[in-house]
């Protein structure tokens, strides 16, 4: 960061470090931009230098007022409150990299087809097509229960971070490939 370049921020661990991470990136002249999962290696935070004169001169401050902050000192105190509005923000963001409703069907075709290859196994393993077939079906609507559920609930926490971003003044904005996100007026 203290090069003024834009920054990518990967494998940190818990949603509380990744707000903790961009409500400090803030202090110091930057603004978060967004957040990406990757596969295997956790989230990827965006980082961007903040154009704004009361940004410019915040980071100055800071950097007066705790010189030791890149090298592991003491960095500038986060309001509680901060932090969980980072923490809405991220999560928003993190969920919506998951809401894919064409996604969500695929999972549903890849169920019903692995589902669908139990039976047929079991029925050519020696149990009676009515059992293989009821074994296949009670499995199916088990899976298929366990994602609508999971659905259910993304959907529920998406709204929640919504309300506590709205009530922020953040608005909702939907990028060119059809991802919902709320950011502050400021960027916009």
């Amino acid at each position: 960061m203290a090069s003024g370049q834009p920054v990518e921020v990967e494998q940190v661990a818990t949603l509380r470090s990744l707000a903790y991470m961009a409500a400090i990136a803030e202090q110091f002249g930057y603004a978060y931009t967004d957040t990406r999962q990757r596969h295997r290696n956790g989230p990827q935070l965006f980082f961007v230098p903040d154009p704004r004169p009361q940004a410019r001169e915040r980071a100055e401050r800071n950097r007066a007022q705790y010189p030791d902050a890149s090298t592991g000192g003491a960095l500038p105190p986060v309001p509680a409150d901060v932090l969980d509005l980072f923490k809405a923000r991220i999560s928003y963001d993190l969920e919506g990299w998951n809401d894919d409703k064409q996604r969500t069907w695929f999972l549903y075709v890849v169920l019903t087809v692995l589902c669908a290859i139990l039976g047929v196994g079991l029925g050519r393993g020696g149990t009676s097509a009515t059992a293989a077939a009821a074994v296949a079906a009670v499995v199916w609507a088990a899976l298929m229960s366990v994602t609508l559920l999971l659905v259910s609930v993304r959907r529920r926490r998406r709204a929640k971070f919504a309300a506590i971003l709205e009530a922020a003044g953040f608005t909702q904005t939907t990028e060119q490939s059809g991802r919902e996100r709320y950011l502050p007026l400021t960027y916009q």
